[in-house]
């Protein structure tokens, strides 16, 4: 078996289907612990794992870092343990997504770990309050008698609030992990992201950091005696371990660091939570794994956010109640399954629009506007479209109210902020992967025209290769080593190989929309398998290369059928050659 390591991928022609190019990742010096494949081992490091005993083998305590070397977290924790030692009425408001109710459930749960029931908790709604705290939700918890407002997910940029807040004599603490502006709220502000952070733990989502909060108040009520005073056992928090995997998975940060160990052990714990082992029954999927933290349980969950009411989902995941569990997991399931139908018939349309107005060829932002796009899906409909199209896609719905997706190496989030500034829009901002925006729809046109002036003589950067293989090469026994570097996501996805040197025997169209190919090589045979391809350049492309020189690079899986195991590569990207006939006869 011929494997290419550490050395430039020698593609059959310069730039991808794509338009790409790619590299190959570069391991430096490292030990391979006894247990881990050597090419697993050397993945590992190119990737920059650094100790790889710690890497492979996470551990709960030795990830840990102290919560205190994030700014005002002692503090926060402080006035937290005075709270709860008198009995003081929290309040709390949380966010509309996966990691707003899981943070909030976090905090809720801990709370009742404490014996602590004097807590009222709001969720925004996400067409009528729109993102983050308002006076609305202050004013009503003041009126329950709280005289502490934790704010979960959001607050960094809520001035207004806050102040409205402190009005009615609140403390507010504010645990976020959104970028902060210049000027930060009157609150004990916990966020990796403030100014004045090292931003060694910014790739924390909210429930990441809401259990480094609680970490931090159960060391406070250690040092005040608390625990002692009420003769309680002081509670096993690990147990907030399986909300803290399914929000840092579903809000797609980088499982890196303490987020690796975080959703490795915090998996086998999910099955804690009333609400989760409800949705098992509800979906029918009995495996905790990434891929049904980000594929079902996540958006079980975030369908209430989308299309109806978050407080659904966060209470889901706070009742002890089975009965009231099993009540609101069907109903969170019936959300998903009418999610899921609002998407595919969105994401059909867009397709059909991205066609009609000649968006799908050349450089360039795809940009679309549909009144019958509902808000709650515009997000996931430009991922699709993104994806299917390989351009940043930008979705806006019912109300003006649109989503926007990126490409590496273009920052969505800074030109839609350009254009707001521009006067374009009515809101706007982001990151460089994703933005939101709201706009006035006779504004459409030259958004799109503002938008394409942005991405002008933009060039993609080099995409990173981790192994590179002769065609055949690839066997079962590497695929299934690889899964040592599991779990996968975000910021360690699975493997990305690429495998050179082979033409394509035959294709075949499945069910009118997926293309298999057969490559031949010079060391056997490796199949590929591009999923909704139909329709899409790479696709089409694929679809007419019967007897082309091809090199392709994808993700690969072990299919058993028949008994036989075998290797399937599901292609991210082609590197489309010559005719391999011609290129014999000319030889």
């Amino acid at each position: 078996m011929t494997e290419i390591a550490n050395s430039p991928p020698k593609f059959c022609a310069p730039r991808s289907a794509k338009n790409r190019t790619y590299s190959l990742r570069a391991a430096p010096p490292h030990s391979v612990p006894g247990e881990i494949d050597p090419r697993v081992a050397a993945v590992a490091a190119a990737r920059g794992a650094g100790d790889l005993e710690s890497f492979f083998n996470p551990n709960f305590k030795a990830s840990m870092p102290d919560p205190s070397r994030l700014a005002d977290m002692q503090v926060a924790a402080a006035r937290f343990a005075k709270a709860v030692e008198a009995g003081e009425s929290i309040g709390l408001i949380g966010d509309y997504d996966v990691d707003g109710a899981t943070s909030s459930a976090i905090v809720i749960r801990f709370l009742r770990m404490l014996g602590h029931e004097k807590v009222v908790w709001r969720i925004p709604h996400r067409i009528r309050d729109g993102y983050g705290p308002n006076t609305r939700l202050v004013d009503e918890i003041a009126a329950v008698g709280a005289s502490l407002l934790v704010i979960l997910d959001s607050g960094t940029a809520a001035i207004e609030p806050v102040a409205r807040a402190r009005s009615l004599e609140l403390d507010v603490l504010i645990i976020d992990h959104h970028e902060a502006g210049e000027t930060l709220p009157d609150a004990v502000l916990v966020n990796p992201k403030r100014p004045d952070e090292d931003r060694s733990l910014d790739y924390l989502c909210t429930a990441g950091l809401a259990f480094l909060f609680a970490v931090a108040v159960m060391r406070e009520l250690r040092v005040t005696g608390f625990f002692e005073r009420k003769a309680m056992t002081p509670p096993d928090i690990r147990g907030l371990l399986g909300l803290v995997a399914l929000g840092t998975v579903a809000d797609v940060v980088p499982l890196v660091g303490l987020n690796r160990a975080y959703v490795a052990l915090g998996l086998p714990r999910m099955g804690d939570i009333a609400g989760i082992r409800a949705l098992v029954d509800a979906t029918g999927e009995q495996n905790f794994t990434p891929v049904s933290c980000g594929f079902v349980f996540g958006p079980c969950i975030n369908a209430a956010g989308r299309i109806d009411d978050m407080s659904l989902g966060a209470e889901l995941l706070v009742t002890e109640d089975p009965k009231r569990a099993e009540f609101l997991a069907l109903q969170l399931h019936e959300m998903n399954q009418e999610r899921q139908k609002m998407q595919k018939l969105a994401v059909q349309s867009a397709k059909d629009a991205v066609v009609e107005t000649g968006q799908d060829t050349g450089t360039g932002v795809i940009v679309l506007h549909d009144e019958n796009w509902h808000p709650g899906v515009v997000g996931l409909v430009a991922a699709k479209v993104r994806e299917a199209f390989d351009k940043p896609a930008i979705i806006i719905g019912n109300s003006g109210k649109g989503s926007c997706r990126s490409v590496d190496g273009y920052n969505i989030g800074e030109n839609v902020i350009a254009a707001y500034q521009a006067g374009l829009l009515v809101k706007g901002g982001g990151h460089a992967a994703a933005a939101g925006l709201t706009l006035d729809a006779p504004k459409l046109d030259a958004l799109r025209a503002f938008m394409n002036a942005s991405i002008t003589g933009f060039e993609p950067p080099a995409v990173a290769v981790d192994f590179l293989m002769e065609c055949g090469a690839l066997q079962p026994d590497l695929v299934e080593a690889f899964d040592k570097l599991a779990p996968f996501g975000q910021g360690n996805p699975k493997p990305r190989i690429g495998v050179i040197g082979g033409f394509v025997r035959k294709v075949q169209i499945l069910k009118s929309l997926h293309v298999k190919a057969w490559l031949s090589g010079s060391e056997g045979d490796t199949v590929i398998l591009l999923f909704n391809a139909i329709g899409t350049p790479l696709g089409d492309q694929l679809s007419r290369s019967e007897g082309k020189q091809v090199d392709v690079v994808g993700v690969a899986e072990v299919s058993t059928y028949g008994g036989v195991t075998s290797v399937v590569l599901k292609p991210e990207d082609v590197f489309f050659g010559v005719d391999a006939h011609a290129q014999a006869y000319a030889a």
